[in-house]
């Protein structure tokens, strides 16, 4: 079962790759953003994005979570745009990444999967 949600995921990130281009990299992202008139539209696009990931990763047995956010925690798309804007401040050659592949590295940084196991 593990094997099936791994390539689904693989496919997931073959795809996004190729879409890079459609879907926008996180410079495009943080220029819309950073716009008046595009604040709205990048929330609502990354928002979306979230939970698109939220819902694969859910999906994922317990084992094999790409990150472990508390499931109290709702993030906003003006919290989500932040954690993206100092991750590309941090490190700017996620400027030409696409935009999702830069949400799930942020995800995954932010609330990694620790192991109980000693």
């Amino acid at each position: 079962m593990t094997r099936v949600f791994a390539l689904l995921f693989a496919a997931a990130i073959v795809c996004a790759s190729e879409s890079a281009r459609a879907e926008g990299t996180a410079k495009q992202f943080l220029e819309l953003d950073a716009g008046d008139d595009g604040v709205a539209l990048a929330e609502a696009k990354i928002s979306s994005q979230e939970e698109g990931i939220r819902v694969v990763n859910a999906a994922l047995p317990t084992g094999s979570k790409l990150y472990c956010q508390p499931a109290t925690l709702v993030l906003t798309g003006t919290q989500l745009a932040d954690m993206v804007r100092r991750a590309v401040t941090a490190d700017e050659k996620l400027e030409d990444t696409a935009m999702s592949s830069v949400l799930l590295g942020v995800l995954e940084k932010t609330f990694p999967c620790v192991s109980s196991a000693h």
